[in-house]
């Protein structure tokens, strides 16, 4: 299960590295790398400290398997970090935004690897 949520964030954070500079389009005119490059000095880490364990959490304590339930509760878990980032930032709605990019990203690979490993065990 640990493998496994690393391997999603590891792949969430390559995916995020790329997509987060689109939201900063109208900032800096262009698409431009280094947007992408500094929102991942502050969510890379998150995602694999916080992140991994959050969900490592959730998943073992989900006694009822539902989809959605558990989806809500990585939502949840992302909602105390933007509450703790929007200290650090001035645009709240846009980091919340990009950490429901991360979390649905890093949910649904997560949730891939998870029903392709159990299917490919049995």
């Amino acid at each position: 299960m640990i493998s496994r949520k690393i391997y999603a964030a590891f792949l969430t954070s390559v995916i995020g590295f790329f997509i987060v500079p689109f939201f900063f389009y109208e900032f800096s005119g262009g698409y431009d790398l280094a947007a992408g490059f500094a929102v991942s000095l502050f969510t890379v880490p998150t995602l694999f400290i916080g992140g991994v364990l959050s969900s490592i959490a959730i998943e073992y304590h989900d006694k009822n398997q539902s989809i959605w339930f558990s989806y809500l509760k990585h939502l949840g878990c992302s909602f105390l970090c933007i509450l703790l980032f929007s200290i650090l930032s001035l645009d709240i709605i846009l980091t919340g935004i990009i950490a429901f990019l991360y979390v649905t990203i890093f949910f649904i690979i997560d949730l891939i690897t998870k029903y392709r490993v159990v299917k490919g065990e049995n």
